[in-house]
């Protein structure tokens, strides 16, 4: 079973592996947009959220996945924006359902929806509702005496 850091890490290096995604970020809804931190767009955020925990040998996770871009120009479409950050959470998913975890861990997403005009950022895009499934004990071994 992962630790929580290394979960969170997992979604991180999804991010830095894919081309169109350009910052990664994780923590409180204060911190998710720009002008708390240095920010280039497009933008992937996770937030965690109450959790089922370690329930009958199945570990789960929950998070709020923020994926989001700014139009660079007055022209571009916010539907184009919405549309490419749909597909880069599907693409996270299946690096963690069809990638080098696949047998590890489930991505699960529960629900998606959409963002318009949000933050201070004028950011576009999706939030998903995720949890992350593996196999977990209780293990008593590594109690520490």
């Amino acid at each position: 079973m992962r630790t929580f850091k290394q979960t969170v890490d997992l979604f991180e290096t999804a991010c830095n592996l894919h081309d169109y995604v350009q910052t990664f970020a994780f923590g409180s809804l204060d911190y998710l947009d720009t002008s708390s931190q240095n920010v280039k767009y497009p933008y992937v955020f996770l937030r965690p959220m109450p959790s089922p925990g370690l329930i009958d040998k199945v570990r789960t996770l929950t998070f709020e996945m923020y994926c989001l871009d700014v139009p660079l120009l007055a022209t571009q479409s916010p539907v184009d924006l919405i549309s490419r950050m749909e597909q880069v959470s599907y693409d996270i998913g299946s690096y963690f359902n069809r990638g080098p975890y696949q047998q590890d861990i489930e991505y699960q997403m529960i629900d998606m929806i959409p963002i318009a005009e949000a933050f201070n950022d004028r950011a576009y895009g999706w939030m998903s509702n995720i949890n992350i499934i593996e196999a977990g004990i209780w293990d008593y071994c590594k109690f520490p005496q």
